[in-house]
C-alpha cells in the first residue's frame, strides 16, 4: 500500500487493524505503514507499554488467540493535523468496537508523529490512551476534515 497523503496513511492504519471473529488484522498493510524503527506506545493507568510493530501485532496475535479478543473495530472520531514539510502530527480521536455494527465500547486519543520520504507518509510513532471517568477527549478536538491533500 502506497501511502501518499496522510489522509490515506491514517484511515488504512484504523482500517488494518479491524477483523471479525475467525480472522485476524490485516498485518502485512499494517506493517507497510510503519517506518523502519517505529514505536507504538500504549498508555494505561496500568503502565506504559512500548512496542515496535512486529511486538505489537505478537501480543494482539496472543490475546486473539486466548479468546481475549474475538473481534475488534475502530473508527476515527475526530482529527486534528499539523504539517509542516515532510513532518506532521496528527490527534486522532476515536471509538472502538467489538463488531463493525456494534455499540461503542469507548474512546480513546491517538498521537501520530509521521514524516514523508521518497514520495510517500510514514508512521514513526504512535502513542494511544483509552479515555475514562477522569479523562475525555478535549471538546475542542475537531471533527474528521475532508482529504487535504498534505
Amino acid at each position: 500500500m502506497r501511502a501518499n497523503s496522510l489522509d490515506e496513511v491514517i484511515t488504512a492504519m484504523y482500517a488494518s487493524m479491524c477483523f471479525e471473529e475467525g480472522s485476524q488484522p490485516d498485518w502485512e498493510a499494517h506493517a507497510e505503514l510503519f517506518a523502519p524503527g517505529a514505536r507504538l506506545v500504549r498508555v494505561t493507568a496500568d503502565g506504559v507499554f512500548a512496542f515496535d510493530p512486529g511486538s505489537f501485532r505478537r501480543d494482539l496475535e496472543t490475546k486473539i488467540a486466548s479468546g481475549a479478543l474475538r473481534s475488534f473495530w475502530e473508527g476515527e472520531v475526530s482529527r486534528e493535523t499539523h504539517a509542516f514539510g515532510d513532518v506532521a502530527h496528527v490527534l486522532s480521536g476515536y471509538a472502538t468496537r467489538t463488531s463493525r455494527d456494534g455499540e461503542p465500547l469507548g474512546r480513546a486519543i491517538k498521537s501520530i508523529q509521521l514524516y514523508r520520504q521518497h514520495g510517500r507518509w510514514w508512521i514513526s510513532a504512535m502513542l494511544w490512551q483509552r479515555e475514562h471517568a477522569h479523562f475525555t477527549l478535549p471538546a475542542e478536538l475537531p471533527g474528521v476534515p475532508t482529504t487535504s491533500g498534505v
